[in-house]
């Protein structure tokens, strides 16, 4: 052992320059003080006492670690910490929220099956639900699972049965506890999409949910700085699921898994910031006359208004706006100096998106009506700026579509 505490590699004789500056990072520090932020362990490949090691690593006679692609010390401690969080047993990370989205599908249904989806969907997931779900033979039933009744006429005789806790981008909110008991009666496992609400505000699997999935690219990251995503549930589904991450190569990189834990450590107050200036942004939406409908689960006017009083601990950062015409829409995006036109939401910066020609634009006409997609709508993400500048941003728009007229 070396002065500093670092195991060094035995290598017997003399050895080159080369083959001692090959072997420089080999062993691992060993420090007695607690890291107070848990380390990257940015390593794809290991080295093994003898071949019967790695074997018994590899073919799980003994723990260990194996390679990058089925994980490592910092993806594990992203899943578990994850899991906790949600109240799981188990979880694993994913190199995006749609291949955990695709993982979690392929590990409950197959060819010749058939699920049940919310039809208001993330777009992602409605292109994998369509044309992906075509393709590999299952078949998806879309229901309004804002009303359990019209999910359990649909439930039988389905694999699973998929929702999002706060629908993107309309941000209805799902009859978990109804659909949860749809899916148990039916004795299906309910998926639940808990990207916009975190656990934060929400945690699906105390209202009978199965598996809980996230985009941690959102507010888990919170930071616009990564890609990922998670599947988090009962042991048994998550093996099937990391077994597929494994096969496909989806699993999340050591980098990105640490992005995302730091990210966690401030999930709480982010949750609560954005919260908070949401209600300004959408109480200031709702009373302009240039608007013509505001859909935020923390106002009174918000269809499950009252289901989110009862399931969520804060309303959460996002919020949509009709403006009645893309036209229209787009002049508000573009006036806004603060806000920012963006391609994703659930970071600290505020984003503004159309819909209907950009996340949501796989979906049909007669889809994205049924989903309440109109041509007019915008999709803000509420970031944790200060909420009078927020505030007097989205009033200076509103004041420029004014001026311009319709």
């Amino acid at each position: 052992m070396s002065q500093n505490g670092r195991m060094e590699p035995e290598i017997p004789g003399e050895i080159g320059t080369g083959t001692a500056s090959t072997h420089a990072s080999d062993g691992a520090p060993q420090v007695n003080e607690q890291p107070l932020s848990f380390p990257i362990w940015q390593v794809a490949d290991y080295a093994y006492d003898s071949a019967e090691h790695y074997a018994d690593v590899i073919n799980e006679r003994r723990d260990g670690q194996i390679y990058g692609r089925y994980g490592g010390p910092t993806v594990e401690r992203l899943a578990s910490v994850l899991a906790a969080l949600e109240g799981a047993e188990a979880g694993w990370v994913f190199s995006s929220g749609m291949g955990a989205i695709h993982a979690v599908l392929m590990a409950v249904a197959g060819h010749g099956d058939r699920i049940v989806s919310a039809r208001t969907l993330y777009g992602g997931t409605y292109g994998l639900f369509t044309e992906g779900c075509e393709r590999v033979g299952i078949e998806v039933t879309f229901a309004d699972c804002t009303e359990a009744e019209k999910v359990a006429a649909s439930i039988e005789g389905s694999k699973a049965v998929f929702v999002e806790t706060i629908a993107n981008p309309t941000f209805e909110i799902a009859d978990i506890e109804g659909v949860g008991h749809a899916a148990r009666d039916a004795g299906v496992p309910l998926i639940v999409d808990n990207t916009v609400a975190t656990p934060a505000l929400f945690r699906p699997i105390d209202q009978r949910a199965t598996l809980v999935v996230h985009s941690t690219s959102k507010y888990v990251g919170g930071h616009h700085d990564l890609m990922g995503g998670v599947v988090l549930g009962p042991a048994d589904l998550i093996d099937a699921t990391r077994h597929l991450a494994v096969r496909y190569g989806t699993t999340a990189s050591a980098f990105e898994s640490w992005l995302a834990l730091r990210g966690v450590a401030t999930l709480a107050l982010r949750m609560s910031k954005h919260s908070e200036n949401a209600m300004m942004v959408a109480e200031l939406l709702e009373s302009s006359e240039e608007v013509r409908r505001v859909i935020y689960p923390g106002l009174p006017t918000h269809p499950q208004h009252d289901r989110a009083l009862k399931l969520l601990s804060g309303f959460g950062g996002m919020i949509a706006a009709d403006f009645g015409s893309q036209a229209k829409a787009w002049r508000f995006m573009d006036s806004c100096r603060i806000a920012r036109v963006g391609s994703s939401f659930g970071g600290v910066r505020t984003e503004l998106t159309h819909p209907a020609t950009t996340s949501h634009r796989q979906f049909s006409q007669q889809d994205r009506d049924a989903a309440g997609i109109t041509d007019g709508l915008v999709r803000v993400s509420v970031g944790i700026e200060d909420a009078i500048d927020l505030t007097r941003d989205f009033e200076a728009a509103l004041e420029k579509l004014a001026e311009d007229g319709s």
